[in-house]
């Protein structure tokens, strides 16, 4: 297994697996590199749990996450979240910022840098259909949250899935990016990360983000409830429509439907391209400025001074 140390200390593995590393490096596992891992936040609002990360615009940073995870907070307010540190719970203020509907993101605005800034351009370009892409986060809360004694982060689940088509709408300018790779509840807010294979570039993998995973496609079955019954009372139109079933012990049951419906998972997982979050974050450019030197100090202790 083969194992070596990019530009700016992210560590690339070409099979799955975790690695215990020193302070002075980075985990990774799979194909994704640290610059994604250490980016991505388990954050709870009085919505509810979900998850968020960080990006850079013109040397500040801003917080990620899907508008339905801080649906309960009001926009342009300044309001607190909590973020999943090593130690507990970390109270966080915010100002946030919703990009228009259809667009589920929102830009949450910290006091102070909250992760490392390792390079990840926020953007889809060279995002093709039939590639690979990622998406990093939380599914079902504090389930897949690992923490490791060489890092002060706690680090989200890796799903793979695959680029399988680009819902345009030009008259929004924006877009929806449809993946086939199962979105589980906690992923909303994850980024949608990327290999940009039009740098041709193997030898050191360039990721970006190119969306925000906000949900997935669901389709409706009906909820059938099963009754017993005797071979001498399955009729024709039991046979014609096939509502009988036979178990291995010999019984038999007719399909009923109870009228109810369930939603289901097609394997479908939608999310927004970052570009109409990009646009957002323009208007208000009022992030903290990063350090590169960033330690992984709790903003919540630093003074609040937005735009500073």
């Amino acid at each position: 297994m083969h194992i070596r140390l990019s530009s700016r200390g992210r560590i690339v593995v070409t099979a799955f697996m975790v690695v215990a590393l020193t302070t002075m490096s980075l985990l990774s596992y799979g194909q994704v590199t640290s610059n994604v891992l250490r980016r991505t936040l388990l954050i709870e609002s009085p919505s509810g749990l979900g998850t968020a990360f960080t990006i850079e615009v013109d040397g500040r940073q801003y917080l990620i996450t899907a508008k339905h995870v801080v649906g309960d907070l009001p926009n342009e307010s300044e309001s607190t979240i909590k973020i999943l540190r090593k130690n507990g719970w970390s109270p966080v203020k915010v100002r946030i910022f919703k990009c228009g509907d259809p667009v589920d993101i929102a830009i949450l605005i910290p006091p102070a840098q909250l992760t490392v800034n390792y390079a990840l351009e926020p953007t889809s370009k060279g995002l093709s259909i039939g590639q690979d892409a990622y998406f990093v986060g939380f599914p079902y809360g504090l389930r897949f949250a690992k923490t490791y004694s060489t890092l002060s982060d706690v680090l989200g689940f890796v799903k793979k899935a695959t680029v399988a088509q680009f819902d345009s709408m030009p008259e929004h300018n924006m877009q929806r990016i449809l993946l086939d790779g199962y979105n589980n509840p906690g992923f909303s807010g994850s980024p949608l990360v990327f290999r940009d294979l039009s740098q041709n570039n193997s030898s050191d993998p360039v990721f970006k983000v190119a969306g925000v995973i906000v949900d997935y496609e669901s389709y409706t079955s009906p909820v059938m409830k099963k009754l017993e019954m005797q071979e001498n009372e399955i009729t024709a139109n039991d046979r014609a429509r096939n509502d009988v079933l036979k178990t291995p012990d010999g019984r038999l049951y007719r399909l009923k439907d109870t009228g109810q419906v369930v939603q289901l998972n097609t394997g479908i997982a939608t999310a927004w391209d970052i570009g109409t979050a990009v646009d957002l974050i323009r208007k208000h450019p009022i992030g903290p400025k990063t350090n590169d030197n960033f330690t992984g100090e709790d903003a919540s202790i630093q003074p609040h001074s937005l735009g500073q």
